[in-house]
């Protein structure tokens, strides 16, 4: 089943500020901020896409062409809320499935969305492609609440990736091991 994650609302912040990011990379002075700031959001981007977690609230939806045989699983974490399971019949019409037929269980790593007793998912229009949207709210909440290892790594990356600085390939793997996935298919 093909499955894709889309970001529909950007954070508001990164989990480290421009200043802590400056500072591990050893600049000082503002003619880089730009720069850096467009960095600092593509190497959190990069942590995010090697864990399959996302670190600051951000609203993501999972797209599928099909309802699953039995519970969704989804593939990142932490997943904060389920806003909405929405789907097109097969007249080719979008409905929302009721919250009230399904549990979600955002505890386990990966979340997942379970079906009620006595229920079962609709049919949906079979050739359109994306026929399943799950909404959800993820990431840890504010930056305060960011592992450190994701802060970490951010770090890292910038380093590896600003002039004059020399950051670590093994230490960036290794604080991205200890915030990856076991027991998913997904290396410890």
């Amino acid at each position: 089943m093909s499955v894709t994650y889309r970001v529909t609302v950007e954070p508001t912040a990164e989990p480290i500020t421009l200043d802590q990011f400056k500072n591990a990379l050893r600049v000082t002075g503002c003619d880089f901020d730009e720069q850096l700031t467009e960095l600092l959001k593509v190497c959190r981007k990069q942590v995010e896409y090697d864990t399959s977690r996302k670190l600051v609230t951000q609203t993501v939806v999972m797209y599928m062409d099909e309802f699953p045989d039995s519970e969704i699983e989804i593939r990142l974490a932490p997943v904060q809320s389920i806003t909405h399971v929405k789907y097109y019949d097969e007249s080719e019409t979008q409905q929302t499935y009721s919250s009230s037929d399904y549990w979600t269980n955002l505890i386990e790593t990966p979340p997942e969305i379970e079906l009620k007793l006595g229920t079962t998912w609709p049919p949906t229009q079979l050739e359109r492609p994306n026929s399943v949207e799950v909404t959800m709210v993820c990431g840890y909440g504010a930056a305060t609440a960011v592992p450190v290892e994701a802060k970490l790594a951010i770090k890292e990356l910038g380093k590896m990736n600003w002039k004059d600085c020399t950051g670590s390939r093994a230490v960036y793997d290794r604080l991205i091991a200890q915030l990856k996935w076991t027991g998913y298919g997904v290396a410890q």
